[in-house]
């Protein structure tokens, strides 16, 4: 069966870079892993997901969460998982109130990790860049339950993102034109819940940030309740984070 590795491998020719990520195609491989539904919702998502080489962007205003500083290593995948962990949690709890409660979100049968920002890597090599991170999170609070999820791969493709894809339920869709590149920004009902996703490219490979205002764990073909008004995270804070200092591979 094609795993993941194999499913971006067919879309490089002569060790070039991809031209153009299908979703579709990535996901369906990511499936096959213990994870296989927690990736499923972020179908959508990887095939805007188009590299550009972009410069990350850094934001001055945002405020530091308190604890010790990040580790730094990165020459084991554990240690990678450490330090993007680290950098994730701090991002996303810097963009929400203090007493809201933050829970893993699991497929049946799982333990979540005592650190709901833990990411996951689903191995695609033996190198430890090698591999797709990713994690989804329950946040909540007097408005109900909603969700922030991350993706990230470290594959750069040249391709030119674009809006109006047919599988994605779009309300609204535009890119931005950095000085090196271009950031996707989404408003979509693909997964039956309003999501705000933002989509950034770089020189070391692509991640993605999206929030929705669902609590249930996004899976293939599962509508998903909405469960507050509005997503937790507004389009200007999943697109800050997309454009979190310290996330390069």
């Amino acid at each position: 069966m094609e795993d993941v590795r194999s499913a971006l491998t067919a879309y490089v020719t002569e060790g070039e870079p991809p031209l153009g990520l299908s979703g579709e195609a990535v996901l369906s491989a990511a499936r096959l892993s213990r994870r296989r539904h927690l990736l499923t919702g972020a179908a959508a998502l990887v095939v805007v997901v188009l590299a550009l080489g972009l410069a990350v962007v850094v934001l001055p205003h945002r405020d530091q969460v308190a604890g010790p500083p990040c580790p730094t290593a990165v020459n084991t995948r554990s240690a990678l998982v450490d330090r993007l962990s680290c950098v994730v949690g701090k991002a996303v709890r810097s963009l929400l109130p203090s007493d809201v409660r933050i829970t893993r979100l699991t497929i049946p049968g799982e333990t979540p990790p005592s650190d709901p920002f833990r990411l996951i890597a689903d191995p695609m090599g033996g190198a430890p860049r090698e591999a797709l991170f990713h994690l989804g999170v329950r946040v909540t609070d007097a408005s109900g339950s909603g969700s922030v999820y991350v993706l990230m791969y470290p594959a750069p493709n040249s391709a030119v993102p674009r809006c109006g894809r047919p599988e994605v339920v779009e309300i609204s869709c535009g890119v931005e034109q950095l000085p090196a590149g271009g950031l996707m920004l989404t408003t979509d009902r693909t997964s039956g819940a309003l999501s705000y996703r933002a989509a950034l490219s770089a020189p070391w490979g692509y991640v993605v940030f999206w929030s929705n205002n669902s609590g249930v764990l996004e899976q293939k073909d599962v509508r998903l309740p909405e469960q507050r008004p509005e997503p937790v995270l507004t389009e200007a804070q999943v697109r800050e984070l997309a454009l979190t200092p310290g996330l390069a591979f």
